[in-house]
């Protein structure tokens, strides 16, 4: 077995403008820490390669993901499906990428072309870097992200984008660990939860960097940490940086030690990678029955500043009108879109290791949903895979309402929510995938 890494500062210069929240109107004013592009290179014994791309970013371009791939099979011979882009999604970084929603998040085309660059530069040089080394994987445990879809039963159930104690979040928090001999060059893990503990106009890697630095002080300032974003849509850190800056390092610092603590665990385990993958791209239909009148997006439209309906919260006025005139223009000109198309990927790691790789902002249900269609094989879920243009919620979201159902459609300019179908039709297309 053999792996090789690389990582890069990405950092944009203070003064770029940062993705992540709407109310964001002005330039950056700091950096509280670097944002970090960091990738993997494995290749097991038989000569298979795959490469694993991360960042400290929000959301990777879907034009870029797919130019990533080609350049990568054209130049390495790598297979498409074993090259996995994954982004921390923190939301103290630029955009990658024009929103018609956010107009006033101007696009650096310089740091978008010095990035791909990078990416590429990054995924030659780790290759180049290929060395034997001993892989450990171990399933841990951790408890600090929590639901932030909260039933409001007083308002008929529905949910609103708040702490929610009783909701679900997956614990799951697998490690991977690479030591050539027996010194530790690398550290990879995963979890499910949005970096959104901040929201100021610094620039931040949010707490993946705080875990990632803790991480470093644990184990040496040699040991390279990789962070993977699972199914974290539905999920929001329990510690934000209002509570305070010394209980807020010092919160995820002690989730750093946690981590390091497993490490160095029995319970982490030698495992002899035996990689193979497949891919495809499907079709999730919208429910276009919920595409609202002409005459109701005319009034959605209209320049005045009237009251945002009852019935299209949680979207503020202008990214509602917006969405409002774009959907007018696609439906005069009858190509209003039928349903988000997503990329879904395989990978087996062993005989009984596998993983799958979703596009979109996967809720945590989701991805507790393709993990138990497998219970005789253990099952890792990275989200936020590709791209991520589009919440991907279950069908039982669908009713309640909330930001990953319904509020996102108008963000992320999509006709309509989803069909009742979500569910069934993942199910299908993830067991379609046989590896």
């Amino acid at each position: 077995m053999r792996a090789g890494f690389f990582e890069k500062d990405v950092t944009p210069p203070v003064g770029a403008y940062l993705a992540g929240y709407p109310s964001r109107n002005e330039p950056s004013q700091g950096a509280d820490d670097p944002l970090y592009l960091r990738i993997v290179a494995l290749e097991d014994d038989a000569g298979e390669r795959l490469v694993l791309v991360t960042a400290d970013l929000l959301k990777f371009p879907r034009d870029m993901a797919w130019r990533t791939k080609v350049w990568c099979q054209r130049t390495h011979g790598l297979r498409s499906p074993l090259v996995i882009v994954n982004l921390s999604h923190t939301h103290s970084a630029p955009a990658l990428f024009l929103q018609r929603c956010y107009p006033q998040w101007p696009l650096n085309l310089d740091y978008v072309n010095a990035l791909e660059q990078s990416i590429r530069d990054g995924i030659s040089a780790a290759l180049a870097d290929l060395r034997p080394m001993r892989v450990q994987y171990g399933l841990h445990q951790a408890h600090f992200g929590i639901s932030r879809r909260l039933p409001q039963p007083e308002n008929g159930g529905r949910v609103v984008l708040s702490p929610n104690p009783d909701g679900y979040y997956d614990p799951d928090l697998p490690v991977f660990t690479f030591s050539e001999g027996d010194e530790l060059k690398a550290v990879l893990y995963s979890y499910a939860c949005h970096p959104t503990s901040k929201a100021t106009l610094n620039i931040s890697a949010d707490w993946p960097g705080l875990v990632s630095r803790g991480l470093k002080q644990e184990l040496g300032d040699d040991v390279l940490t990789f962070f993977v974003q699972g199914a974290g849509a539905s999920i929001m850190p329990r510690c934000p940086q209002r509570d305070g800056q010394e209980e807020y390092e010092r919160y995820w610092r002690a989730a750093a030690g946690d981590i390091a603590a497993f490490v160095g665990s029995a319970t982490m385990r030698a495992v002899d990678l035996q990689l193979h993958g497949l891919e495809k791209e499907f079709e999730l239909p919208y429910d276009l029955t919920r595409v609202p009148s002409e005459e109701a997006l005319l009034e959605l439209a209209n320049p005045a500043e009237s009251p945002v309906p009852a019935a299209f919260r949680p979207a503020n006025r202008s990214i509602l009108r917006q969405w409002a005139r774009d959907l007018l223009e696609q439906v005069r000109t009858d190509s209003v879109a039928t349903g988000f198309r997503m990329h879904l990927g395989k990978v087996r790691l062993t005989d009984s290791l596998q993983l799958f790789t979703l596009s979109g902002e996967v809720t945590a249900e989701v991805g507790r949903l393709v993990k138990d269609l497998y219970p005789e094989r253990q099952t890792l879920f990275f989200g936020y895979c590709s791209y991520t243009d589009a919440y991907i919620p279950t069908a039982a979201m669908l009713p309640e309402g909330g930001h990953e159902a319904l509020g996102s459609v108008f963000f992320h300019d999509r006709p309509a929510p989803f069909t009742a179908e979500i569910d069934e039709i993942l199910k299908r297309e993830v067991l379609s995938l046989r590896v």
